[in-house]
């Protein structure tokens, strides 16, 4: 990995192994996803947060004669993802935002190298600031003519949990979660300045989505994922007392109707570079 002056971004302090017990509420929509998600059997890919892998391994299953590359920033996540890697898979280590700097993908020998970038679940961690950065990455590696295929948390995206999780951690010192939920608009414009086109198929949109949680799998999720997007803000030295008090108040996340289940809002969109 090459050098750089940049500060390397914040990564959350996710354990791979209870990230990948956690991953069901996801995996229900996988067929969702793949409906608008036109690869062939010789295509090569690159999968940005690739997390542990799982949904890298089915993608990795329908290009059997190409393969795919996942880039993720957490080496447990990595470690997660080997156990389940295909023959036609490999990783990098690197944050997304900072691809360029990465030798597996930098310079002008990796420009245009991949049929298509995708990513699922992991655009929100980026700051708005740093999402040109990654945009125009993506641009640069897809090759002319080649798509974009993205899903992450859009404007609106699990309110109860940003509501109540807000109030504990002012509560605590801290100022809220790094979460970025994009509107359609604003990615739009993004995705043009970077230099992608919408085409003929393409779309940039945010879908809602209801999803089932019962409150075992509810406090799984918050332990292995959503507590990590406010911990870094909250001091050091009231991190165990946070999530002790996330744990007592979890019934301020139910739904209206009482249950755990969430309201999700995806932004969801699918891009080409322009032949």
């Amino acid at each position: 990995m090459n050098t750089s002056e940049q500060t390397e971004p914040w990564v959350p302090a996710w354990s791979g192994k209870d990230y990948a017990a956690n991953t069901s509420h996801h995996r229900v929509h996988d067929s969702w996803f793949l409906e608008r998600f036109p690869v062939r059997p010789t295509d090569r890919l690159l999968d940005l947060g690739c997390g542990s892998g799982d949904f890298t391994r089915t993608v990795a299953d329908l290009v059997p004669e190409g393969f795919v590359v996942g880039v993720d920033a957490q080496p447990s996540m990595l470690a997660e993802a080997a156990q389940v890697r295909a023959p036609n898979q490999s990783f990098v280590l690197a944050p997304v935002q900072r691809l360029d700097a990465v030798d597996e993908l930098a310079g002008p020998a990796h420009d245009g190298s991949y049929d298509a970038v995708f990513s699922r679940a992991v655009l929100h961690w980026v700051p708005a600031t740093d999402l040109p950065a990654v945009l125009t990455s993506a641009f640069r590696l897809v090759r002319p003519g080649g798509f974009l295929r993205v899903e992450c948390g859009g404007a609106g995206n699990v309110p109860a949990v940003v509501r109540t999780f807000d109030r504990i951690a002012e509560d605590f010192g801290g100022t809220g979660s790094p979460w970025h939920f994009a509107d359609a608009g604003a990615t739009l414009d993004r995705l043009e300045q970077a230099g992608f086109e919408l085409g003929a198929d393409g779309y940039v949109r945010t879908v809602a989505q209801r999803r089932a949680f019962d409150r075992e799998s509810f406090a799984g999720w918050v332990q292995s994922q959503a507590i990590e997007a406010y911990l870094a803000s909250v001091p050091a030295a009231e991190h165990d007392a946070f999530r002790a008090a996330v744990a007592e108040n979890l019934d301020g996340c139910r739904r209206h109707d009482g249950t755990f289940d969430q309201t999700y809002v995806r932004l969801d969109l699918l891009v080409r570079r322009p032949a």
